[in-house]
């Protein structure tokens, strides 16, 4: 109709309408009730675990696990509930009877409604670590309660058991991870350090290391080349003295020497007018060699001169040697002395002795010596040009292989650097994992157990029955204002006054007759004039007012 109810209205249409208001109620609060008390009781057996902290604090050993416990708690739920683990917990428990004829994914959707796991948590400071989640509860239902408790104990324990092998599973992976890079990361460097021996022995004539010590050896091996010259150049100039001298016969009054001269002047001048098949140039020549041969050294002072050039060539072997021992050196120069002085003892003996031109001797034995530490010098000085040349050559490629070793320890060191970094890393994951392994670490631990329920935790009855009540009142009004609505009956004053805009001159009250009476309540409601409320049993008098 357009028009707002008032209480009047409303009870004027309880009044009038009651009949289709208690019909309702009287059917649906029984049935209600009916309905509530067969209804099947369930129970719930439910438990609480507690999330321990580390009991070693992380300042000492930290954790591998790095995820939240709201977080692990909501992984390992994903993870227990899965469908054979449902189903083999549904057929260690009997939970679905095969008479029931339920099929796999039915009884898995229905573990799954039946269990229920709830956080708790609480309020966590601004800057401090983890998630506020203390412990958690996990609960369910069965119409069973000894079938709720024993599955509400298997999902705990497994909850349990689970997080225990995530954890050590987790910590043993980042072990193993660790080690296998410490492995590669040894052999790499293992295989670092070969590079920088193989190039150091490949180079180690040129190591930046070395190059003062070559540059102080190329110093001293010039001067030693110097030296050497200069003693060459002194040692030749005595030589030639001694030839001249030697040649010229001015060494001493000795006949050998001048009839030798004499003998080859005139061989000379023969020459230079005959043959040398002349016969006298084949007498002069045969007188000469006799002469010579009467003033060549002796046997004995040749050998001796052989044995000096033996000695003198091992002593400069052992001097060029890569490794010269100081002892064996030392050892050569006092043999290469001792033969100089038997040779020139001998020469004085044979001197003593009366030798053909003592003279002659004399200075041949001065010049062999001569000859023969010149000879010498002359090797020595080669091998310092040759040791001049190598130093240099050192030193101009120790540039280049101070680059490249540069390099190669430069790769070394932050291979080496990050090997030590993965190694402490691997130490510390082994803590970690013996952490875990000792359940030392954050861990689930049974906080209250599940019990036995002693009550159903569903239904509510009388919550239930109480709602039924509301609910067949709710019918029963619905019912009333229904037909009320549907016929369209003024209603009162209020409503009369709605219509025509203007209150009633006088109320007339209306007069039942005898069949109106049936459906009404067994009383009447009057409001007078001034919207005082009246109540009495039916009569003329007293009933309300409807009409105008």
């Amino acid at each position: 109709m357009g028009d707002e109810f008032t209480l009047e209205d409303a009870l004027i249409i309880l009044q009038r309408r009651f009949l289709a208001f208690i019909l309702p109620v009287i059917v649906i609060v029984p049935l209600g009730i009916l309905t509530v008390m067969l209804l099947p009781a369930k129970y719930t057996a439910q438990g609480t675990i507690l999330v321990e902290s580390q009991q070693i604090p992380t300042d000492l050993v930290r954790s591998t696990i790095n995820a939240y416990a709201q977080e692990r708690i909501q992984t390992i739920r994903q993870q227990v509930m899965t469908r054979n683990r449902l189903l083999e917990v549904a057929d260690e428990y009997n939970l679905f009877p095969k008479e029931l004829g339920l099929s796999e994914s039915e009884r898995v959707k229905l573990m799954r409604q039946r269990l229920n796991v709830q956080l708790i948590t609480t309020s966590v400071n601004r800057g401090s670590q983890g998630d506020g989640t203390i412990a958690f509860t996990v609960a369910y239902t069965d119409r069973e309660a000894r079938k709720a408790f024993l599955v509400a104990n298997k999902f705990m324990t497994l909850f349990i058991d689970e997080d225990i092998r995530a954890r050590t599973t987790s910590a043993s992976n980042t072990t193993e991870f660790f080690e296998q890079e410490s492995t590669r990361l040894r052999n790499a460097v293992a295989e670092m350090e070969n590079r920088v021996s193989e190039f150091k022995a490949k180079n180690s004539d040129a190591l930046p290391e070395h190059l003062n010590m070559h540059l102080n050896m190329l110093e001293r091996a010039r001067d030693d080349y110097s030296n050497a010259q200069a003693a060459i150049t002194q040692l030749e100039e005595e030589r030639r003295f001694l030839e001249s001298q030697l040649i010229s016969g001015t060494a001493g009054d000795n006949s050998l020497s001048m009839e030798l001269t004499r003998l080859e002047a005139e061989l000379a001048r023969l020459r230079a007018t005959y043959h040398d098949s002349y016969p006298e140039i084949v007498a002069k020549r045969e007188e000469i060699a006799s002469i010579r041969r009467r003033m060549a050294p002796s046997t004995e002072i040749k050998r001796l001169r052989e044995t000096l050039a033996e000695k003198e060539d091992a002593l400069i072997a052992l001097e060029r040697s890569d490794a010269p021992d100081e002892e064996a050196v030392s050892a050569a120069e006092a043999e290469v002395e001792a033969a100089r002085e038997a040779l020139s003892n001998r020469i004085s003996d044979e001197t003593r002795k009366g030798s053909p031109d003592i003279t002659g001797v004399q200075l041949e034995g001065r010049i062999a010596v001569i000859e023969n530490r010149i000879r010498m010098l002359h090797k020595k000085s080669d091998e310092t040009q040759e040791q001049i040349i190598s130093l240099e050559q050192r030193i101009a490629k120790t540039p280049e292989v101070e680059r490249g070793l540069a390099s190669l320890t430069r790769d070394y060191e932050n291979l080496f650097t990050e090997y030590q970094d993965v190694l402490s890393k691997q130490q510390s994951a082994q803590l970690a994992e013996n952490l875990e392994i000792n359940n030392r670490a954050e861990k689930f631990s049974t906080l209250e157990p599940p019990l036995l329920p002693e009550k159903p935790s569903s239904p509510d009855r009388p919550k239930l029955m109480l709602l039924a009540v509301f609910a067949a009142l709710g019918a029963g009004g619905v019912t009333a204002f229904g037909m009320e609505l549907l016929m369209s009956r003024i209603r009162g004053r209020a409503h009369i006054a709605n219509i025509i805009g203007g209150q009633p001159i006088a109320v007339i009250p209306y007069i039942h007759g005898e069949k109106e009476k049936t459906g009404r309540l067994p009383f009447s409601i009057s409001f007078g004039r001034k919207g005082k409320k009246s109540r009495g049993r039916g009569g003329p008098g007293n009933t309300l007012p409807e009409a105008v």
